[in-house]
């Protein structure tokens, strides 16, 4: 039995024979204590065909991916991730200067088994989500840019860049949640208030618009020029009521036992992380 993903790296190239690791997730097994490695799902490219395969080498940066250490190794087709374009989405003009948002493929370690298209649905679903956004903007919500397009096929979402996340800007050690509030800091308690009221703000646009974030965290809020708090990520967004089963939400920041898209979701996220925030670890809520 082996306990589930642990660590995620992503985009990052490694030259093995025009093998490129887009990402690979480690998988440790739960028997020993503490936990020892067992396993990665790896996702790389070969020229224009993307593959994902198990290995029992570790993997870094500085790593060559070599075939011969390869097991499971299955393509991913591209209707599998990439889903059809539609005339009634936007077209990004260009994606010079945007942040383009690809979809995590770590998930296919069974792709060779059974048809998936689950990925490509969950893509098709944000699209919808953002362009409803475009068409009802809110200064703390990302700005969509509109889809990038190859052949014919949604390759990334394309937003404006912002600077940095909350969760980088107050967390740059990757301390856990607990450990991160209980550590001595020395925060502007008024910048704090402007933050969540900001997110705030963009959360109610979002509940008038029948939404649900579903996965506010501190990494899915960015910090503009300006310090304004701005909403990203609606990989998790669902209609008011919709069932949240295998829907992506971030633990420590959501309460296990809520299975649906309720407004109380983001309300109860935002209370944590003001609490986060101000060093408050009694009025921490919800188990990493």
């Amino acid at each position: 039995m082996f306990s589930g993903s642990l660590l995620l790296l992503s985009l990052f190239l490694c030259s093995s024979r025009n093998m490129k690791i887009l990402e690979f997730v480690e998988f440790m097994g739960s028997i020993s204590e503490p936990p020892l490695f067992a396993y990665s799902i790896v996702v790389y490219s070969e020229g224009s065909q993307i593959f994902t395969a198990r290995t029992r080498a570790r993997l870094n940066r500085k790593n060559d991916l070599e075939s011969s250490e390869l097991e499971q190794v299955a393509l991913i087709p591209k209707y599998a991730f990439q889903p059809a374009f539609s005339e009634r989405f936007t077209r990004a003009i260009s994606t010079d200067q945007s942040f383009v948002k690809r979809p995590c493929l770590s998930s296919y370690s069974t792709i060779g088994v059974s048809p998936d298209t689950s990925v490509a649905e969950e893509l098709l679903q944000e699209v919808e989500v953002c362009e409803m956004l475009r068409r009802h903007p809110h200064p703390n919500i990302a700005v969509y840019n509109g889809c990038e397009i190859e052949e014919g096929r949604i390759t990334g979402l394309c937003f404006q860049k912002y600077t940095e996340s909350l969760q980088r800007r107050l967390n740059p050690g990757h301390l856990g949640k607990r450990a991160l509030a209980a550590s001595p800091k020395h925060l502007d308690h008024e910048w704090c208030s402007r933050i969540i009221k900001g997110v705030k703000d963009a959360l109610y646009h979002l509940h008038t618009l029948g939404l649900v974030h579903n996965d506010l965290n501190p990494a899915n809020i960015m910090l503009d020029t300006n310090e304004s708090p701005i909403l990203i990520d609606f990989g998790s967004t669902r209609a008011i009521g919709q069932s949240l089963e295998d829907v992506g939400r971030t633990p420590g920041w959501y309460n296990f036992d809520v299975k649906t898209a309720e407004t109380s979701n983001d309300l109860e996220a935002l209370t944590e992380i003001d609490a986060w925030m101000r060093g408050r670890t009694s009025d921490l809520k919800f188990d990493e």
